[in-house]
């Protein structure tokens, strides 16, 4: 990460620390979504703000985390938008130039499943951590990734029609395709160092392998 790089913890299960310890050492602004604040507590991550609704952080851990001194709480309110899609916009306002999450795992599906349509909802330079992947959208601007291993698995799925799709790099590749919501791109192999993903119209969803 570079520039303002800004990471979002979700309130979900995290991945395994080899993960996230990078992360967060990384980041420039660190904020916890709501109830993730008492998981930074316990895993000893320093937040710099926290935000969200605040109806699932305990008051206990408000008042501790009120008496540090040390992070600013962002209340806002309102059910059209989860408290990802809200840290995500508050994010872009001040300024990131990328933003990594993670935390977005367990509990209920579509909570999960909500998560990962978030970056449809609030496009950006954005990827979501999991235990198994890297999640990322890709629009009209087009993603390269290079120094990829070669035979790494990857998924590419269509969120509503997109059109004039091509993929370079893997042992299935597109050229000016038209893709639809379905099981076409799933599990999809990188042929060498370079996997380069584009579409003229719509939104794609690319699931990298770990």
């Amino acid at each position: 990460m570079s520039g303002q790089a800004y990471l979002i913890i979700a309130n979900g299960e995290w991945p395994p620390e080899s993960i996230w310890s990078t992360l967060t050492t990384q980041a420039t602004c660190v904020i916890a979504c709501d109830g993730a604040a008492a998981q930074c507590v316990e895993n000893d991550v320093k937040m710099d703000v926290v935000i969200g609704d605040m109806d699932s952080l305990s008051e206990r851990d408000e008042m501790r985390l009120n008496d540090d001194g040390n992070v600013a709480f962002i209340r806002l309110v309102g059910q059209e938008e989860n408290d990802l899609a809200k840290a995500m916009k508050w994010s872009i306002e001040q300024g990131a130039e990328s933003i990594e999450v993670f935390g977005v795992e367990g509990g209920d599906f579509d909570h999960q499943f909500a998560a990962v349509l978030s970056l449809c909802e609030v496009p950006f330079n954005t990827r979501i951590h999991t235990s198994q992947s890297i999640i990322q959208r890709v629009g009209k601007s087009p993603i390269t990734i290079h120094s990829i291993e070669k035979n790494a698995s990857f998924s590419l799925f269509a969120v509503g029609p997109a059109e004039g799709v091509n993929l370079t790099g893997a042992e299935w590749p597109l050229t000016n395709q038209t893709l639809s919501p379905g099981t076409r791109g799933i599990h999809n192999k990188s042929t060498g160092e370079k996997l380069h993903v584009e579409c003229m119209s719509g939104e794609l969803l690319l699931f990298l392998d770990r």
